[in-house]
């Protein structure tokens, strides 16, 4: 059992339809934040360091020799007395070092936010939808380019109401019709009925109900019908002819009866959200706002 609507999609055109064009490259990096602190007039927690150990060292050395820890002791407390005196005379040039080490570091940081604003604003302009669009509609020109156009087909324009001729069958026919002629009416390419393709590998004319043909892109849309009277060898035949054509370009959508007979608004809404969702055309989908999404049906 199958849900429907069934839609197959090459590959390429599934890629084609997910790509953007290439974003510019952004190498610079963050400017890193200077490493060392503000410097102080004295450094407080070093002299009080160096002054514990001073008086450990002196302590244990007195115990051997106390001239030897005397001397050690005056030695040191010289020394820690000079680093003091040191910090404190080089406090002014420490402190000017380290604000123009700051200044530059906030100039760079400065420079990289301008840096970083001009990239989004041309990465908003490359992927702005109008871009995308554009550069989504070359590939799919380039991809489609290699299907051959289809003449066998009739416009839908130019084919009688089926519901004007008497005769079985002709509900299902009539309604396709309407169906055709409600959605040509918001697409810009033509619908074709009584179209055949040759599927070699099977020898089988394969017919879709309805065959969409958009003149810009030269993509083609295959409506199929399924019926619940499909036998097993009719939906194999189906399978292997949809195959074949996916593999040549074609996006096929498939409904059911019922949804074609109940449902044929909801259809047309369904067959529009395809062509937005490839950004084939997304200028449909806003016309059928105000209808209800298709429901899914089992076959």
């Amino acid at each position: 059992m199958r849900q429907f609507p069934v839609i197959l999609i090459p590959p390429e055109v599934q890629r084609i339809a997910q790509s953007k064009p290439a974003a510019p490259e952004f190498n610079i990096e963050v400017p890193s934040v200077p490493s060392y602190r503000q410097p102080k007039p004295i450094h407080t927690q070093e002299a009080l360091t160096f002054t514990v150990a001073l008086i450990a060292v002196v302590a244990i050395v007195t115990l051997f020799a106390k001239e030897l820890g005397i001397i050690l002791l005056i030695v040191g407390s010289v020394a820690i007395i000079f680093r003091v005196r040191y910090q404190f005379q080089t406090y002014q040039r420490r402190y000017k070092k380290h604000q123009d080490s700051f200044q530059r570091y906030l100039a760079k940081l400065e420079t990289y936010s301008h840096q970083e604003i001009q990239y989004q604003k041309d990465l908003a302009i490359i992927h702005s939808p109008e871009r995308i669009r554009e550069f989504r509609h070359n590939q799919f020109r380039s991809f489609f380019e290699k299907m051959p156009l289809n003449t066998n087909g009739i416009p839908l324009e130019e084919i009688d109401n089926p519901f004007s001729k008497a005769g079985e069958g002709q509900e299902i026919e009539g309604v396709i019709y309407y169906f055709g002629v409600t959605l040509q009416q918001q697409l810009s390419g033509t619908l074709y009925q009584r179209m055949k393709i040759y599927i070699p590998s099977i020898d089988y004319n394969w017919a879709p109900a309805l065959a969409y043909i958009d003149p810009e892109l030269n993509s083609h849309i295959g409506i199929e019908i399924s019926s619940p009277s499909d036998n097993a060898a009719i939906i194999m035949r189906n399978d292997l002819a949809e195959r074949f054509l996916v593999d040549s370009g074609w996006i096929i959508i498939k409904f059911t009866q019922e949804q074609i007979l109940q449902n044929s608004a909801e259809c047309c809404k369904e067959f529009a959200k395809l062509l937005n969702r490839l950004s084939l055309d997304d200028s449909v989908l806003s016309k059928f706002a105000d209808i209800p999404d298709l429901a899914v049906s089992k076959l």
